[in-house]
């Protein structure tokens, strides 16, 4: 798995008796290169976040096939697709090529980012038939209830709140990116509905000034935070609160 990533990947991991083996991003996004190099014959999984998160970077085609060229057999390939409705790019790797080929793949997606449902915990997992079968294994009975199931059913069918969000989120972050860019402020450019800024100075430092004036981030690091692409209002609203902050610096 790649760090920084989703910081369940190692929790669970460990948790299932397993060793976690993390490996630095390259510029930013996963080095899908650098985590072949590091499958041994001891290695039973490899997690992808495509887009990763905290970073909201993505891997295209080209090097996604080329990782799964180098999977060994019995290697099982996780590809957490979370925001993958945001991507806009036409070379985001497209993985459903490798599930239809029969390859040992597990595609992750959920209603709780684009479809807005997050408060329903809902989400659906895509493999072959006997890694489905395993996984029902461990399954608890009731993992998922009917209100969520209904809600999910009709969320696959309202297009239109997909292309509106998706569009909401361009917007936004065209926004963001302008007035990042007119402060000076480094940040990553992202596929997903948040922003990764690397900051030259103590992340919880800036959260606390911003959390002073209702403003929430997501620290990542000792200088790094993560911020939700919002809307209109609310991006306006940490604009204004960044501003003020650097004035009074």
């Amino acid at each position: 798995m790649a760090d920084p990533s989703f910081v369940v990947y190692p929790m669970s991991v460990r948790a299932a008796g397993g060793k976690a083996i993390q490996i630095s991003l390259k510029d930013y996004t996963h080095d899908l290169d650098a985590m072949a190099d590091a499958i041994t014959s001891r290695t039973k999984m490899v997690f992808v976040a495509n887009p990763n998160n905290p970073t909201g970077t993505y891997n295209k085609q080209q090097e996604f096939d080329r990782l799964m060229t180098r999977l060994p057999d019995g290697v099982l390939m996780v590809v957490d697709e979370a925001y993958c409705e945001y991507v806009t790019d036409p070379e985001y790797a497209d993985s459903f090529k490798h599930f239809r080929q029969g390859k040992d793949i597990l595609i992750l997606r959920t209603f709780s980012k684009i479809y807005g449902l997050a408060g329903l915990r809902i989400g659906y997992g895509i493999a072959g038939e006997e890694i489905i079968a395993q996984m029902n294994k461990l399954r608890p009975p009731f993992n998922t209830n009917s209100v969520a199931q209904n809600a999910a059913l009709w969320a696959l069918k309202d297009e239109e709140h997909i292309k509106s969000t998706r569009g909401l989120n361009e917007q936004g972050k065209r926004y963001l990116y302008k007035e990042l860019d007119s402060l000076g402020v480094e940040y990553v450019p992202t596929e997903a509905n948040f922003i990764y800024i690397p900051l030259k100075q103590d992340s919880n430092i800036l959260y606390n000034k911003l959390l002073r004036q209702g403003i929430i981030v997501r620290p990542m690091g000792p200088e790094e935070i993560r911020v939700t692409i919002g809307l209109p209002e609310e991006n306006r609203k940490f604009i204004e609160a960044l501003k003020k902050i650097r004035s009074e610096e």
